[in-house]
């Protein structure tokens, strides 16, 4: 899973529905947190099973289609 961060607009669905997983910066664009046992030196990262369910939600409903998953 990645955020493609520059087509980000800020809606902040991503963290509604995932708030484990997302967060958004100062200038409201998201970014997937580094506690979510990611290795943040790769681009994509791994779901957590627990939050799947919520991440591909967030994925559906994100209007931006910034959130991609590889499965």
């Amino acid at each position: 899973m990645w955020i493609e961060r520059a087509l980000c607009q800020g809606a902040e669905l991503c963290c509604e529905h995932a708030a484990a997983v997302f967060a958004t910066d100062d200038e409201y664009v998201a970014y997937v947190k580094a506690d979510v046992g990611a290795d943040c030196a790769h681009k994509a990262l791994l779901v957590p099973g627990e939050h799947e369910e919520q991440v591909r939600r967030a994925e559906a409903e994100c209007p931006s289609r910034c959130i991609n998953i590889i499965d």
